[in-house]
């Protein structure tokens, strides 16, 4: 019988939580740096891309920072992020 580690691999999708935090009337203070922190993350998503290394990768799509990881987007693509996982674990 094969066993198998498996690691569990949070997920997080950040649009929806800054909206999640933005809604809550005691946050309103809040509003202008998670816009910042948003286009920041941007920035940031738009340089891992340019890097192209695959953990790093691999985290941006943890977060929904790439469109194909957004399960909200029509780009949504569970399978590139199946592959990316499996490419990530074989290289440990």
């Amino acid at each position: 019988m094969k066993t198998e580690k498996q690691r569990l691999n949070w997920r997080c999708h950040t649009t929806r939580l800054f909206e999640e935090i933005l809604v809550n009337p005691g946050c309103a203070m809040l509003q202008q740096p998670l816009i910042i922190l948003r286009s920041l993350l941007a920035e940031v998503a738009q340089r891992c891309i340019e890097i192209n290394d695959d953990k790093l990768n691999l985290l941006m799509l943890r977060l929904t920072l790439y469109e194909c990881a957004d399960p909200l987007s029509e780009n949504y693509d569970p399978d590139a992020i199946r592959q990316l996982e499996e490419k990530c674990e074989a290289l440990k």
